[in-house]
Order: C-alpha cells, then sequence, then structure tokens
C-alpha cells in the first residue's frame, strides 16, 4: 500500500487534471441522482394529472391545514395539566412537527413564484419539459464521463511512461550483479507487464474509485432526503457483504502478488527461447522449447484463473448487497404505505406516513445506487493489481546501486600514467573467489596480453578495471586514486572494449560506429572504419554503406563484420584504455592481419589490455601474463616487445 500511495503521490504533478477530474466525477454523480429525482414530478403529474404548479398549490394547503391542526393540538397540550413525562414528550414531538410544516410551507412558498413564471402550466406539457431536461442533463453527464475518463487516463499512461522510463534507467545503471539477479526477462517484466497493472490501478484509484462512490453516496443522499430511518433499516445486510469483500479483498491480493510472480518466469522462457532460436533450431528443440513455455504459460494461466474466480465472486457480492437493500426497502415501504403506519416493531421509520410517489423515487435512489456499486467492483479488483505492480516496481526502483558515484569524486588529468592492481580479490559470488591477491601495474602506453584457461579471470580483471563490478578485497588505482573515488563517466570515457560476444543496435551502420562517439563527423566514422578493416565490405557489400539496418544485434551480418564494426566503435573513441576481450576470435586469417596492422599504430599511444590465444596478437604484447588458479603469472618468452 506504502508504495500504490507513492504512485498516487507521483500523480500530484498533474493536480489540475485531477482536480478537472474530479470535478467532472462530482458533476456526473449530481446529475445521477438528479435525474433518478426527476421521476418524483413525472410521477405527480402522472398519477394527479396536474402541473408543478398546480401540485405546488396542493403541497401548499396541505401543509396549511396539517400546520392548523399541529397549532391546535399544541394548544390543547399547553392547556392540559402537563405535570407528567409523557404529556411533555408529545409536546416536544409536536412542536418539531410544527417547526417542519413552516419549513416545508416556507420552501413551497418561496419557490412557488419561480415555478408558475418558468414552469408549464399544462400536466402534459409538464411530462415534456422534464423529459427534455433529462435528455439534455444525461448528454451533460455522458460529456462529464468522457471528460474525466480521458483526463485520468492521460495521468496514468503519462505517470505509466515516467515509471517505464525510471525502469529502463535503472536497468542501463544498476550494478551488474543485481541485474544478473533480475536478468532481461525480469526487467522485460517490470516494464511491460508489471507497469501496466500499475496503470490499470491508478485509472481505478483516480476515476472509479473517486466517480463511483460519488454516485453512491449522492443516491444515499437522496433517499436520506426522503426517508433516512427507512435507509438505515435497508442497509441491514451492508456489514455482512463488507466482510465477505474484505475476505475476497485478502484473497486477490495474494494472487495478484503470485501472478506477478510467475509472469516473470513467463517472460524469461519467452525471451531466452525466442533469443537463442537458431540454437533451439540447431538442436532440434522446438518441442522441448514448447513444452517449456506451455508449463509456464499454464502456471499464470492457473493463478489467473483464481484471480479471476474470486474477482468475479466480488460482483455477486456487491450485487447481493443492492438488491438486499432494495428488497429490504419493498418490504419496509411496502407496509408503511399500504397499512399507512409510521413504523414496524414498535421501530419508528417515518414522522408521516411515506406516499406512493415518494416510496417509488426512494425505490429509484436505491435502484441508482445499484450500478456504480456494480462498478466499483471492477474499480476493487484493478485498484489491488495497482497496489501489487507498485510494491515490485517501487522496490526495485528504490533497490541501492552498489556501483554508483563517489559523493566526492576526484579528478585525474588525461591520460593517466599507470594503472595499479593491489592485491585484488574477487569473486561473482562471495564463498567462491575468480582471483585472489593480485598485483599488477599497467604503465600508459603498454599492452598486456592475458592468457588462460576459460574461466581462469581474464575478463574479470577487465570487468574490474571497467569497474562493472568492485573487488571484495584490495584496490584498483590509476594515477594512485582508487577507481571508486572517480565518477563513472570520468572512468569510462577513458576506456573502450570489444568484446567476443559482439553486441550491436538494430539501427544503421553508422549509428553503431559512431555509437562510441555520437558527435564524431563522417570523417572520422570511415577514419574508424577504415582503422577496423570495415570500410571495404560496408561499401562494397552491404547495399546501402554506411546507412544499412543491420538487423536486431546485427544478424544482417556475418560474425566477422560484427566485430569490425564493433572494433570501429572502440576506436572512433580514441580512448586512453582498449580492451581487445578475444576480438577476433571471428575474424578470418586476413581480416586479423589487417586489425594487427591497425593496433600497431595504437602501441604507446594508450594502454591495451589483449585477452586472445592467437599468436599475431600476443606479438604486439609488451608483457604477457597467464591467469590460472585465481593468480597472474608473468611468461617469460614474451617479456620483450615484438618487432
Amino acid at each position: 500500500m506504502q508504495h500504490f500511495l507513492q504512485a498516487l503521490n507521483d500523480s500530484l504533478r498533474y493536480w489540475k487534471s485531477i482536480l478537472l477530474a474530479t470535478l467532472c466525477s462530482f458533476g456526473i454523480a449530481a446529475l445521477w441522482s438528479g435525474n433518478i429525482a426527476a421521476f418524483y414530478p413525472i410521477l405527480q403529474v402522472v398519477l394527479d394529472n396536474q402541473s408543478i404548479p398546480q401540485w405546488m398549490d396542493r403541497q401548499i394547503a396541505a401543509e396549511q391545514e396539517a400546520a392548523e391542526q399541529t397549532e391546535t393540538r399544541i394548544r390543547e397540550l399547553q392547556a392540559a395539566d402537563r405535570d407528567n413525562s409523557e404529556a411533555d414528550r408529545a409536546l416536544a414531538v409536536e412542536l418539531r412537527e410544527r417547526s417542519r410544516h413552516a419549513n416545508e410551507l416556507s420552501w413551497y412558498l418561496k419557490f412557488r413564484p419561480l415555478a408558475v413564471q418558468y414552469l408549464p402550466n399544462d400536466p402534459f406539457e409538464t411530462v415534456v419539459w422534464i423529459v427534455g431536461l433529462l435528455l439534455v442533463t444525461t448528454l451533460i453527464k455522458n460529456l462529464l464521463m468522457v471528460a474525466n475518463e480521458l483526463l485520468i487516463s492521460r495521468i496514468a499512461i503519462d505517470i505509466t511512461r515516467e515509471v517505464r522510463e525510471r525502469l529502463f534507467a535503472k536497468a542501463l545503471h544498476i550494478d551488474r550483479s543485481t541485474f544478473a539477479g533480475i536478468g532481461t526477462s525480469g526487467f522485460n517484466a517490470y516494464i511491460v507487464q508489471t507497469a501496466e497493472g500499475l496503470s490499470q490501478g491508478l485509472v481505478g484509484t483516480l476515476g472509479g474509485a473517486i466517480r463511483e462512490p460519488l454516485k453512491i453516496f449522492a443516491c444515499v443522499l437522496g433517499a436520506a432526503l426522503i426517508n433516512w430511518r427507512l435507509l438505515l433499516a435497508s442497509l441491514v445486510f451492508a456489514p455482512l457483504a463488507g466482510g465477505l469483500l474484505y475476505w475476497i479483498s485478502g484473497r486477490m491480493k495474494k494472487l495478484a502478488n503470485r501472478t506477478l510472480e510467475k509472469s516473470l518466469s513467463f517472460h524469461e522462457v519467452l525471451i531466452e527461447s525466442l533469443n537463442n532460436s537458431q540454437t533451439v533450431q540447431a538442436f532440434a528443440m522446438q518441442a522441448v522449447e514448447e513444452r517449456r513455455f506451455a508449463a509456464a504459460t499454464d502456471v499464470t494461466r492457473r493463478y489467473a484463473l483464481k484471480f479471476s474466480l474470486y474477482n468475479a465472486l466480488s460482483k455477486p457480492v456487491i450485487e447481493a448487497l443492492g438488491v438486499g437493500m432494495l428488497c429490504t426497502a419493498i418490504l419496509c415501504g411496502a407496509y408503511l404505505v399500504l397499512k399507512q403506519q409510521t413504523s414496524i416493531f414498535g421501530i419508528t421509520l417515518a414522522s408521516q406516513p411515506l406516499s406512493v410517489e415518494g416510496l417509488l423515487t426512494f425505490f429509484g435512489m436505491l435502484l441508482g445506487m445499484t450500478d456504480p456499486l456494480r462498478k466499483f467492483a471492477a474499480v476493487f479488483s484493478s485498484i489491488h493489481l495497482g497496489m501489487i505492480s507498485a510494491d515490485a516496481i517501487y522496490k526495485l526502483l528504490n533497490h541501492p546501486t552498489h556501483i554508483a558515484d563517489p559523493l566526492q569524486p576526484v579528478s585525474l588529468a588525461h591520460p593517466h600514467r599507470e594503472i595499479v592492481f593491489h592485491d585484488v580479490t574477487f569473486g561473482y559470488q562471495p564463498d567462491r573467489t575468480v582471483i585472489s591477491n593480485v598485483d599488477l601495474t599497467i604503465p600508459f602506453g603498454t599492452t598486456i596480453a592475458f592468457v588462460g584457461p576459460n574461466g581462469a579471470g581474464k575478463s574479470t580483471l577487465t570487468n574490474l578495471l571497467c569497474r562493472f563490478f568492485d573487488p571484495l578485497g584490495g584496490s584498483i588505482l590509476i594515477d594512485g586514486v582508487n577507481i571508486r573515488d572517480l565518477k563513472l563517466q570520468d572512468l569510462r570515457s577513458r576506456v573502450a572494449i570489444v568484446t567476443q560476444q559482439t553486441e550491436l543496435f538494430n539501427e544503421s551502420v553508422r549509428y553503431n560506429i559512431r555509437y562510441g562517439k555520437p558527435e564524431a563527423s563522417e570523417e572520422e566514422v570511415e577514419r574508424a572504419a577504415r582503422a577496423a578493416h570495415a570500410w571495404e565490405f560496408i561499401h562494397e557489400v552491404l547495399p546501402d554503406g554506411l546507412d544499412t539496418q543491420i538487423g536486431q544485434n546485427g544478424n544482417r551480418l556475418s560474425g566477422g563484420q560484427r566485430q569490425r564494426i564493433a572494433l570501429a566503435r572502440a576506436l572512433i573513441r580514441e580512448p586512453e584504455i582498449l580492451i581487445l576481450d578475444e576480438c577476433t576470435s571471428q575474424i578470418d586469417l586476413r581480416s586479423e592481419e589487417l586489425i594487427r596492422d591497425s593496433l600497431k599504430s595504437h602501441l604507446g599511444l594508450r594502454t591495451i589490455l589483449i585477452i586472445t590465444h592467437r599468436e599475431s596478437l600476443l606479438a604486439l604484447a609488451d608483457r604477457v601474463y597467464e591467469v590460472d588458479g585465481g593468480s597472474i603469472t608473468p611468461q617469460r618468452e614474451w617479456l620483450g616487445k615484438a618487432a
């Protein structure tokens, strides 16, 4: 609930729209009950064949006669012996009756001139006039309803958009270990499905949760003005219905939470299978993936069905409340009218016998409550979904990012002088270290190569240098400053990385190369592409050259072409530190030789860290270190720089 209130608090930025929507809700509620109340004069005209002014004349005469009778009884009681409490109570009742008759007579006398001046005197014309007014007010009510829903939808859509942007930004900025725990599929579920649940909750709360109760209140007020005692008698079943709704609400909240959790598994299977579709087809595992997907959707289906069951149960409970109220009112009201009584079982329900017209209008008010009660049942479920979604979303948004800028960052000169790994220990799981007590000094302009078996920790060293993770022990220093004391932008702007798993965007070749330096000129793009030996295939093979769309993750290119574009993206950045992590593993030998020659021009101008097993790249290194068993060892045969 706390997080849902936070989402509602975020909506206060749109207070003008909320205010307008609320005013629309008040107008809708007033017109809703007003249209029902309009049937009272219609009934009067139809049943008595008289216009409104004529009816008011009749009411004035009746009130004057009743007032005279009351005044007579008061004089008799005042003249009689009043030494007993019963006589005092009777006199008090008559005094109240005199006051009531005086107020009603004053109201009729006040508005009768207006009725005579503006309302028709013919009964049929009166009905036509009232029906026309009903049509106009119904049109206005519907226009207010449209405006209300548009305003609320706009607020919900804008807030959902902002939440999705914040979730997306969180995914981009969160530390890698937390991201790995949630996964791409998890963030996809949050951004798509969970945010949509929050939107439904906001629409329900700001729209139906305000509008429908106001309509109910307006009808309750109208019924209370006719006979508040009879209204209370009609609500005898309300506590039972409220208890059932409370129980259903608790079940729906639990089921909504479970449905949201299971939807994460659904998205995980979906995204993994589609992203690895080539592997699925290569190993003929379509049937297996179909069964995994079916199992994931079946779990979601079961919880969704249970949620739908309780949601469906809430509707008959609320409608039963409305029917129970109406039945109670019919029985009690019919008894009062037909028997011309004012009490039932000694309980006073009216100060005077009800008229048929008043009772029918009272029934209309109760019937008017059933529709907003039914709609509020749907609002009820959407609010619960919004609460569960808000809990999930805001817990993630409020989750601390372990890799963040320091409060007082330190600035470094360009270029740096040296990089130092000092007694660095790290493991992706605290109880399983990958590297232990590593000491390494890398002067600026040095080319270092790391070799060793897979999983030995070669990529881990570069991940720590880029501060994708922080060491569990020791420190990494640049010019004597711990990289934790540098702004992430400052640190990573000095680095460019090319990995074996090339990551490209479904944009043009130009966009992907310029991603390393968005402000780069066309000449810089061409120079970087030539340096990566990508210029030839870009202009000779690709249909639109630099404007060619390369598909999702570059799936329209070969593996070697993707890596050369990734290398061009790194070189255009002109980094101080260039990291090549098996970057030539998918490139043919001729291209590798060309890239090796290109890299020669960068030797001594930037720090280059190479992870490779290719002899041609190892020959570029000033030092080659073997990483194995959590430690690094210099290889003596590579102590001298290659010619």
